[in-house]
């Protein structure tokens, strides 16, 4: 085969093993269409009311969100909606009845039951916005059953507000609401003037990893039905419970308080005890008899008496050579008869005061010092 038949064969041998890779993919290869939830990014990671907002702009409601309520910077016009994920236990009392008084005039407010305990942010008894609207929390029951609910539209009902706090209400029966059939309420709408306040065990079905069930969107469409196309939105997204260090103070003061008492009383054992407090400020003295008083203590104290002994004794010999220098060069018995007969004292005496007192014996020293001091006084 020449070298054109040899090219083309490569070619045909080319083309076919693509056709063959090509056939290969497409038998073994399926297109698949599959939805993967991204994670949240941007206002949505801590506006939790952020696909609420969304959805009402897209429908051509006026939305707006802010952490707090803070009546005083954006103020509520008479048919808005007010959705408020701010706890009510962390209101002042002006903000409370601020608020009602905006309801009354025809707002419409929709908020949950306070998680907290209703003393822990609060002055002087003062009730909570639910209270004032006659709203009696149940006592929590930790087996309370879900609430089965089914919306139109819906293919199968749901379970709702498993769990959540159930509620009685003290001024009669609610113009909309849900009760759990062993009894209490989840949600109610209470009148309240020419407004009204929905009132719900938990938001959770507004926020955002529920907005999108069926049975959710039916009844945030209910809530928010009251005021709908009179006014605007208000989405209050921040929850505001109660600090950690305000409820650590005025509830665990239980545990804080012998804390810090064993604290202060650990501190009080292990500080250094202070003594009295120091002398003022001492002159130098110039006495030469304190000096020598003092030389002479230190030298007993440290058992050296005998020092003391032989500076007296080396200036009585001294003081002896100047006067008789004869009775200082003769030994020690005829020197001590030329002394008695010069001072007139016995021999006995002169030889007791010239011999060195015993160590530790202060009688002796005293004695002898004494001795030698009357006998130089006599030469």
């Amino acid at each position: 085969m020449n070298a054109r038949g040899r090219g083309i064969a490569m070619i045909v041998a080319g083309v076919l093993l693509v056709a063959a890779l090509v056939a290969w993919w497409f038998h073994g290869m399926h297109r698949v269409t599959e939805w993967v939830d991204l994670p949240v990014r941007g206002e949505a990671t801590w506006n939790r009311l952020y696909p609420l907002q969304k959805a009402l702009r897209a429908s051509g409601r006026d939305a707006q969100s802010r952490r707090r309520l803070q009546l005083e910077l954006t103020p509520l016009g008479e048919r808005d909606t007010v959705v408020m994920l701010q706890d009510t236990l962390g209101l002042q009392a002006d903000e409370t009845y601020d608020l009602l008084d905006w309801v009354k005039d025809g707002g419409h407010l929709v908020v949950a039951l306070p998680q907290g305990d209703a003393d822990l942010n609060r002055d002087g008894g003062q009730p909570t916005l639910t209270e004032i609207l006659g709203v009696q929390r149940r006592k929590r029951d930790d087996n309370d059953d879900c609430l089965r609910f089914s919306a139109p539209g819906a293919t199968k009902p749901e379970e709702l507000f498993c769990g959540s706090q159930r509620f009685d209400l003290s001024q009669g029966a609610p113009l909309f609401g849900l009760r759990d059939p062993a009894g209490g309420w989840v949600v109610a709408r209470i009148a309240h003037g020419k407004g009204s306040v929905d009132v719900l065990s938990s938001l959770w079905l507004v926020q955002r990893d529920n907005i999108e069930s069926p049975v959710s969107a039916w009844l945030t469409a209910q809530l928010l039905a009251p005021n709908d196309g009179h006014g605007s939105f208000h989405l209050v997204y921040e929850p505001g419970l109660p600090s950690l260090w305000l409820v650590i103070w005025r509830k665990g003061w239980m545990a804080w308080a012998p804390a810090l008492l064993a604290l202060v009383a650990w501190l009080w054992w292990r500080a250094q005890r202070v003594g009295p407090l120091l002398p003022g400020h001492v002159r130098q003295r110039r006495s030469l008899i304190e000096h020598v008083s003092a030389s002479g203590e230190l030298l007993w104290r440290f058992r050296r008496g005998d020092l003391l002994y032989q500076a007296v004794r080396a200036r009585f010999m001294a003081k002896l050579r100047r006067r008789d220098p004869i009775a200082a060069t003769q030994p020690d018995a005829l020197q001590a008869g030329m002394i008695a007969a010069t001072t007139g004292v016995s021999v006995a005496i002169v030889q007791r005061a010239l011999q060195t007192p015993p160590t530790g014996d202060a009688h002796a020293l005293r004695e002898r010092i004494a001795l030698l001091i009357d006998l130089g006084k006599q030469l």
